[in-house]
């Protein structure tokens, strides 16, 4: 007898697009499954696995898509605005920044969950603004703590939300939600954090961004459990009486390359093939390494500063521009 499967976001009927995509590790393989009703894809089997996390973090400065993080943690404590330097990065810490800095009052409560090696929670730290990191891992606590200092709490959401209902002005979540099990509890657990009035700021790939024949442009599971999309979100706030208001990146394409929104994506972006990051041993199959020439280094500053703005003129789509592949949704709590 076939399992029944309904959307772990509105509980609507759902229907199977893919039924054996590869997983993060070799050996696996996952059903995609995808929600009329609210634009929601997600993995089945549909459960966190730690043991990739474990993998992951042993090897971060070497895994494909993560090492950037290690290299984010590494440089933030030599900029002079930690802030300015991750917003220039990616879209998602743009964002933050974006909605963070239009608080004059810098004593609002804020609480980044998920806050990982800790560069992002001590970057707004570093603007004056009185924030804590929450993970739930002790080993990326203390490794938080000894490089940034001690503004970060080992716990996880469920109890600490418990703990402290109402007690903050902003929670953020960059590229959580996607990794989680129950979206819908999760973010649940979250606006208790809140006060009335306070704002719940997540960010997380955007299915929205790209066409709709693509069933899965997201990281292969179960590290990327669901890919959202904007309805996905208007679903969520309607289930939890939030109101909800999505970022407008319109400044931040203007000057900086999304892949989404090339015009040629289908011919140079699209995986037609999705392969595996871990061996069954969960050893990295295709390590990054950190690049020491010279010429490499002054070859990518002259695109950066030459090639680049010409590429986003010339070869990215304009239509849409507040779009971007990369989602922020702002949830406020009401009551």
């Amino acid at each position: 007898m076939m399992e029944e499967i309904s959307c772990i976001v509105c509980d609507h009927a759902v229907k199977v697009t893919i039924e054996n995509l590869v997983g993060y590790q070799e050996g696996q393989d996952f059903k995609i499954s995808h929600c009329l009703a609210c634009d929601t894809s997600f993995a089945w089997p549909h459960l966190v696995e730690d043991r990739i996390y474990d993998y992951i973090y042993s090897q971060m400065k070497i895994v494909p898509g993560y090492n950037r993080y290690a290299i984010y943690a590494e440089e933030v404590v030599n900029c002079e605005t930690p802030l300015d330097y991750l917003a220039n990065k990616e879209a998602n810490y743009f964002a933050i920044r974006e909605i963070v800095t239009k608080n004059r009052d810098k004593t609002i409560k804020i609480l980044e969950v998920g806050s990982g090696l800790g560069y992002l929670t001590y970057a707004i730290k570093q603007q004056g603004y009185n924030i804590i990191g929450l993970d739930i891992s002790s080993d990326a606590i203390r490794k938080a703590k000894r490089q940034f200092g001690d503004y970060y709490v080992c716990s996880d959401v469920y109890s600490f939300s418990s703990n402290n209902p109402g007690e903050f002005d902003m929670v953020i979540i960059t590229e959580v939600i996607e990794h989680v099990s129950d979206p819908k509890t999760f973010c649940k657990m979250l606006v208790n954090l809140l006060k009335v009035g306070g704002k719940l700021v997540a960010t997380t790939p955007n299915k929205s961004a790209f066409p709709r024949e693509e069933n899965w442009a997201t990281e292969l599971p179960p590290i990327h459990l669901t890919w959202f999309s904007e309805t996905s979100f208007k679903s969520i706030a309607r289930q939890l009486n939030l109101t909800l208001s999505f970022f407008d990146y319109s400044a931040f394409n203007k000057k900086h390359v999304d892949v989404s929104r090339v015009r040629f994506y289908k011919i140079f972006y699209k995986k037609e093939i999705p392969v595996s990051v871990l061996d069954k041993m969960g050893k990295v199959i295709s390590p990054i390494t950190r690049s020491t020439d010279n010429v490499l280094t002054k070859l990518k500053s002259i695109f950066k500063h030459l090639i680049k703005p010409i590429f986003i003129l010339l070869l990215t789509n304009k239509k849409n521009l507040s779009r971007n592949s990369m989602l922020c949704v702002i949830l406020q709590k009401n009551s």
